[in-house]
């Protein structure tokens, strides 16, 4: 299982996710303070965690995983009620490949925020990263009910796609409706949808769905090309096909299991 975090964890203006983490981190002791979770936390200590916490975030953003580490380890230590503190810390050891200590982090956060669908939804996605798809589907499930989360097609998509892996169909279906309904312009729910209708042997529906995503999100999704090329392919419009194939190459990272796969069905389909 890879240790890097998933591109739709990326900050980006549209979907405000944290971006691909450095996959080797250097490990850090947190020192805690007597009495864990409990004593007094004075202004100007709560004042310094946050401060620590923004700049771990920000350390996320631009990459540098061990900084952040350092710096979120600071912040938990300084103020241990910090519940971002222990989120953004979560996803800084799940960059590192320690689930173990990335674990450890999300449920003190939980313990804090027990209905907050911001940590729950890393979590969520932590566990997913692990094939731990029935976990991760509870902290989903809590996320969704957080009325004052202002992503909640991000949140269903996520659900969705743990349903999905877990064969769960019918339930995957339900809820990536309600993403794309929530948010038309979501790309990552569209093209799981459409993954879905494909292995339900739908694929009218899947090569709609494909397309829809090629409409959103453009070239940026190389393999909404792929599949939508390789079901025109199928049902004989081999033309439009090659020409969605061609694409695809395009597009995909050089030396991609993507661009392989696209590359031999191009040899076999569009001589």
């Amino acid at each position: 299982m890879s240790s890097r975090l998933p591109s739709r964890l990326r900050p980006h203006r549209r979907t405000g996710l944290l971006p691909t983490l450095l996959p080797t981190l250097l490990p850090i002791l947190l020192l805690f303070a007597p009495g864990g979770m409990s004593g007094c936390v004075t202004t100007t200590r709560q004042t310094q965690a946050a401060a620590r916490t923004n700049l771990g975030a920000a350390y996320l953003r631009e990459g540098n995983a061990p900084a952040a580490l350092q710096v979120l380890g600071e912040a938990v230590h300084k103020d241990p009620r910090n519940w971002e503190a222990w989120d953004h810390l979560g996803l800084a050891y799940w960059a590192s490949g320690d689930f173990g200590k990335s674990e450890e982090a999300f449920e003190h956060g939980v313990k804090l925020v027990p209905d907050k669908a911001e940590i729950h939804n890393n979590y969520g996605l932590m566990l997913m990263a692990q094939g731990r798809n029935a976990d991760a589907i509870v902290h989903f499930e809590v996320a969704r009910k957080d009325l004052l989360y202002r992503r909640p097609s991000v949140v269903l998509t996520n659900l969705g796609s743990a349903l999905y892996q877990e064969g769960r169909y019918d339930d995957a279906l339900q809820v990536l409706d309600l993403a794309v309904q929530r948010a038309p312009d979501n790309c990552n729910a569209w093209f799981t949808r459409s993954l879905l209708f494909q292995t339900m042997d739908r694929n009218d529906a899947a090569l709609t769905g494909f397309e829809q995503v090629i409409h959103i999100c453009g070239t940026d999704n190389p393999g909404a090309y792929s599949h939508a090329g390789s079901l025109l392919i199928a049902r004989g419009d081999r033309e439009a096909g090659c020409t969605y194939l061609g694409t695809a190459l395009d597009k995909a990272p050089a030396g991609s299991d993507l661009s392989e796969s696209v590359r031999k069905t191009r040899a076999l389909e569009c001589p």
